[in-house]
């Protein structure tokens, strides 16, 4: 444990050294995935048209049984096939152009959450607000060769440790959740392929909850970046620039409670918003 915790301490110490020369990074690698998972999106589409179109005819051969068994009337049978020509033909837009239809869900949420006010929106801005703080900000420069200096110097280097890794985790947090859309957006489009057929649209709604899910937590995790990038600059603007000890625990235990709020409640609440979401679609095929 104890050469984990230093090569820990060692590795920090040379991401922040040279962080500010590899600044974007982060965002480089978000655009890569973000570049390499669009390419997903035509070849699964088509597999998800096919799937569908496959679904779609054993649905409608299924209700025309049951049509016929029931001896409905023929006003009847045709009003309910209209309708669920209709339905099928709205998830089989969706799967066509879903990069039209579905981009918005996501990136709409996210876009209102950072509407609020965040000015590091991206990975990298987020790193590097962390080491100004941690490297920029604790100055321990100047001071004297004393046993309380050398605490005072220690103390500063496991503050400057802990608040760059509490960034670090948040801009990991945010390239995770991203990437997350990203796979979701351009791979998930085969479950709606699953919309055929009213014993599999269930995978289909399924999706499109967890869309709103992934949104919800953009939306929620760029509100909580706004609220803990402006307190923490509010406390330092009250810090004198030699901080004490104590202010130095002041600092790491709000950036500690900052990268816990930013990975927990995105998470908690998104869940409670979307976990029972239900779009009706297999419900919708059950009953026409």
């Amino acid at each position: 444990m104890l050469g984990v915790c230093v090569l820990v301490i060692v590795m920090l110490c040379i991401v922040s050294g040279h962080a500010h020369a590899q600044r974007t990074v982060l965002d480089d690698a978000q655009d890569a995935y973000r570049s390499n998972i669009r390419t997903w999106l035509g070849p699964i589409s088509a597999i998800a048209r096919r799937l569908f179109v496959l679904l779609a005819g054993i649905e409608l051969a299924v209700s025309g049984i049951i049509y016929t068994l029931r001896r409905d009337s023929l006003d009847e049978v045709a009003s309910k096939f209209l309708l669920k020509f209709i339905l099928l033909s709205a998830v089989l837009m969706l799967i066509t152009s879903a990069g039209y239809w579905l981009a918005p869900i996501v990136n709409g949420l996210a876009s209102a959450g950072q509407v609020a006010g965040v000015s590091p929106v991206g990975p990298s801005g987020i790193v590097d607000l962390g080491l100004s703080l941690a490297w920029g900000k604790i100055d321990t420069s100047g001071l004297p060769i004393t046993l309380s200096a050398l605490e005072t110097s220690l103390w500063a280097l496991c503050s400057r440790i802990v608040i760059t890794g509490s960034f670090i985790v948040v801009a990991v947090m945010v390239v995770l959740t991203w990437v997350e859309a990203y796979v979701a957006l351009a791979g998930g489009v085969l479950f709606l392929g699953f919309g055929g057929s009213r014993m599999t649209a269930q995978f289909a709604e399924n999706y499109l909850a967890f869309l709103f899910y992934i949104g919800t937590r953009l939306f929620v995790l760029y509100l909580l970046l706004g609220i803990g990038v402006s307190t923490i600059e509010t406390q330092l603007a009250s810090m004198p620039p030699a901080m004490e000890p104590t202010q130095m625990g002041e600092l790491l235990a709000i950036s500690v409670i900052f990268a816990v709020l930013t990975t927990r409640i995105p998470l908690n609440m998104a869940s409670r918003i979307s976990g029972s979401a239900s779009f009706g679609l297999s419900n919708a095929l059950r009953n026409l």
